[in-house]
């Protein structure tokens, strides 16, 4: 765990008043949807590429586009293939294609993701002391679906997805919907938690506390590099902070493989 001892003692202080949570890769493991999208979608157009580095670079790409349809998507596909370089020697139709059907069916899959172990555990015992919100770039009706299945809807004291936000992150006017209900508060009583570096960016910006947790696609070394208050690598580290105890196998019957269920 990386640490920052002034944010620490700040917690400590009792002056934190909300916590925003980034969704995907934060609190539900999209890792396994991406990778059964990824594997399916190489073995059908027989495609030899480095998964493991093609998974970092299209991890990227989908926090940006989740929010986004189908067909704006494919309108700004030249910009965004610029990002997945282990694509690079296909032609562009082919890159469409080979995109459009990982997406399709990571969004499939990502509807059946298990939250990470200690996500209820956590979740339920910040909820009795700060007010809790998600901020996501996916769409309101897939988070919606999300924490009305987990059971943890009546943790948020609101749920905002990519057409509820008025920019998406990096942007700090995506944590608008959050920070505009506490006027009369500081921006310095919040903490932004994500797995990506546009979460840590958009809490940055806003003038709040971050967060960053390497759980999701980004790993520690990425996410480094943009300085959050703290770095962690699972949400037990996070109960760590605010002195949660906790069992580590509670969460065990959500993490079901994605793999059976498929």
């Amino acid at each position: 765990m990386e640490k920052d001892n002034q944010f620490l003692n700040w917690i400590q202080s009792n002056k934190l008043k909300g916590i925003i949570f980034d969704f995907d890769g934060t609190l539900l493991d999209i890792s396994e949807p991406l990778d059964i999208a990824l594997q399916e979608t190489f073995e059908e157009y027989e495609l030899e590429v480095d998964i493991s580095e093609t998974k970092k670079e299209i991890g990227g790409v989908l926090e940006s586009v989740q929010g986004y349809p189908l067909p704006k998507i494919i309108l700004e596909s030249h910009d965004i293939f610029k990002f997945i370089t282990t694509l690079n020697h296909l032609t562009y139709f082919k890159k469409l294609r080979v995109a459009a059907k990982i997406f399709t069916r990571y969004l499939d899959y990502e509807k059946e993701a298990p939250l990470f172990p200690g996500a209820v555990e956590l979740l339920k015992e910040l909820s009795k002391k700060y007010e809790l919100y998600i901020i996501s770039h996916n769409q309101s009706k897939n988070l919606q679906h999300h924490i009305e299945e987990k059971q943890i809807k009546k943790y948020f004291k609101g749920v905002y997805g990519a057409d509820d936000l008025p920019s998406l992150k990096p942007n700090p006017e995506a944590l608008q919907p959050v920070l505009e209900q506490f006027s009369q508060s500081n921006a310095n009583q919040f903490v932004m938690i994500g797995d990506m570096p546009t979460d840590i960016e958009a809490g940055q910006e806003a003038g709040i506390w971050t967060i960053g947790i390497a759980s999701g696609i980004s790993n520690k070394d990425l996410l480094i590099e943009y300085r959050p208050n703290i770095l962690i690598e699972s949400l037990y580290e996070l109960m760590d902070i605010f002195g949660i105890k906790y069992k580590k196998n509670s969460d065990s019957k959500a993490q079901e493989s994605l793999k059976i269920k498929t």
